[in-house]
């Protein structure tokens, strides 16, 4: 895994950590660390709504826009990264 997506799965780590201690969620104790592998459904049982949420906070640390589209196959943290990444380098480009 390359340095970047190391950095930006590190960062959507920290932002979901936030997300869920703000909502006062409670499975994020019992779940531990959140690493790539984490799967926002079924790990924190996150709804459509809130991971809808979740992906609004995405957009405005990256300073990107995620199509929705695109999130219909993303499961995990990693997943979320790769969108990013595709995101920042649609905008870049």
């Amino acid at each position: 895994m390359n340095t970047r997506k190391n950095e930006i799965e590190r960062r959507i780590c920290e932002l979901l950590a936030s997300y869920l201690e703000s909502s006062n969620h409670p499975e994020l104790e019992a779940h531990g660390e959140i690493t790539g592998d984490t799967n926002l459904a079924s790990d924190f049982t996150l709804d459509s709504f809130q991971i809808m949420e979740f992906m609004m906070e995405i957009e405005e640390s990256f300073d990107i826009l995620i199509d929705v589209n695109s999130l219909s196959n993303s499961h995990t943290v990693s997943d979320l990264a790769e969108i990013v990444i595709s995101s920042l380098d649609d905008t870049a480009g």
